[in-house]
């Protein structure tokens, strides 16, 4: 891609995105024919040059409908430009520095585009097709907006995607990706997207040097159909938040989160968190998980994050691993010193509560409903047990520094090698 344009350059357009367009005072060029774009006359040498669109047509809006674009390259700026029934094709030919304040709608892509950097932009009920790639560059803003569009390659083969690729802020509403990846390396937002075998993608740690110059992501996911497939590895995240979406395998192996995640009211699906690295806070409340994958239930590794609540979760009868710790652990494998200062459960009903290998200064559960509680080979500071309704707990070899574990009646209890003293049996 071109490199950015100088800052007197860039402030052409977007000095100019700041200006109302409501005090606009002409309503622009409206052209309708059907024939390539160099067929335009005036306005595809605007297209080339945006010097010379400022100077004659300044910042009213240019319509551009039903107009083939192939073989033609275009390097410098698009701004206030409205494209309707267009059709791109080509392969590197659009290689933008910015696109600012334009609009797409009911337009085809096909091939490789690079769009630079978007500001104010709508692509509305457009369509992108087989392995082709749109391209936005880092300064994009989140203003740039995908709406009610379609990216289809039936291929579905991980090696050969198309991708929608913003190494800024990009924003989906009410799109479809089949086959597609959908890139923002700084911020990605789905509101009521559909996928089917897509990707979920951020910055790539290979193409950076110097790693403290990789940009971090912010994920937000809202009212989304994930059930026929999505692939969410190796992110690397500032924030995540995905809330009121359905699923079907929802994996983070590989991630890094550095700051809080939210994962909440998610009523159909699996979620696996394993082998994710979170920072900050993660918090899981207010969803159901009862389909099974890799003979759990629910994965979450709860003692990797500084904070942890998992509130009003229920599960099938599967077990549900909330420590995320693997079997294969061993006390030589096990954490150094404790990440997490508090780990809370509550108002949960799971069945087969797996909270093997914890390591926390204060794990309480508290309100919940389990068949099954085993916190097994645990170094915990303080434990605390509360109103719980259990039929079977097994603290074997956990160790704590201070406890408050009130055992329901008939509960079965097993604590060989633990220290725990058991509090008299409500």
């Amino acid at each position: 891609m071109p490199s950015n344009p100088t800052p007197t350059t860039r402030r052409r357009f977007l000095t100019l995105s700041l200006l109302s367009l409501a005090a606009a005072p002409a309503k622009g060029f409206s052209l309708f024919g059907k024939k390539r774009i160099r067929d335009f006359g005036k306005v595809y040498e605007y297209l080339k040059d945006a010097d010379l669109r400022l100077k004659e047509a300044g910042r009213q809006r240019i319509t551009i409908k039903n107009a083939y674009f192939s073989d033609e390259e275009f390097n410098d700026q698009w701004g206030f430009y409205d494209f309707v029934d267009c059709e791109f094709t080509g392969q590197y030919k659009i290689r933008l520095d910015w696109l600012v304040n334009c609009t797409f709608t009911n337009c085809s892509f096909k091939g490789i585009f690079g769009f630079g950097s978007g500001k104010d932009t709508k692509f509305l009920r457009c369509t992108a097709k087989g392995e082709s790639i749109l391209s936005l560059d880092q300064d994009t803003l989140d203003t740039t907006i995908f709406e009610q569009c379609s990216f289809v390659n039936t291929l579905r083969d991980p090696n050969h995607v198309g991708a929608i690729m913003c190494h800024g802020e990009i924003l989906f509403i009410d799109c479809k990706a089949e086959g597609f990846a959908l890139k923002g390396s700084k911020k990605l937002t789905l509101r009521r997207c559909t996928t089917i075998s897509a990707e979920l993608d951020t910055a790539s740690s290979g193409l950076f040097s110097d790693k403290s110059k990789m940009p971090y992501s912010d994920f937000l996911l809202e009212d989304c159909d994930f059930t026929r497939g999505v692939r969410t590895t190796n992110l690397k995240l500032n924030n995540f938040t995905m809330r009121n979406c359905k699923v079907g395998i929802f994996k983070t192996e590989r991630s890094i989160t550095r700051g809080d995640v939210l994962i909440e009211n998610i009523k159909e699906g699996h979620i696996d968190l394993f082998d994710t690295d979170f920072q900050g806070m993660l918090t899981v409340r207010n969803c159901s998980f009862f389909k099974l994958h890799d003979g759990h239930s629910f994965w979450c590794p709860g003692f990797v994050a500084v904070q942890t609540l998992i509130e009003n979760v229920v599960c099938s009868s599967h077990p549900a691993n909330i420590s995320g710790a693997p079997t294969r652990i061993t006390e030589n494998t096990r954490f150094p010193e404790s990440k997490n200062k508090t780990f809370i459960i509550r108002d949960c009903d799971i069945p087969h509560l797996h909270i093997d290998w914890a390591q926390t200064e204060h794990l309480r559960i508290e309100n919940c409903k389990c068949d099954t509680l085993l916190i097994r080979n645990g170094r915990i500071g303080k434990l605390e047990i509360i109103d719980c309704s259990l039929k079977k707990l097994d603290v074997s070899n956990t160790q704590v520094q201070e406890q408050d574990v009130r055992v329901p009646k008939g509960c079965d209890t097993l604590a060989t090698g633990s220290n725990l003293k058991w509090s008299p049996r409500e």
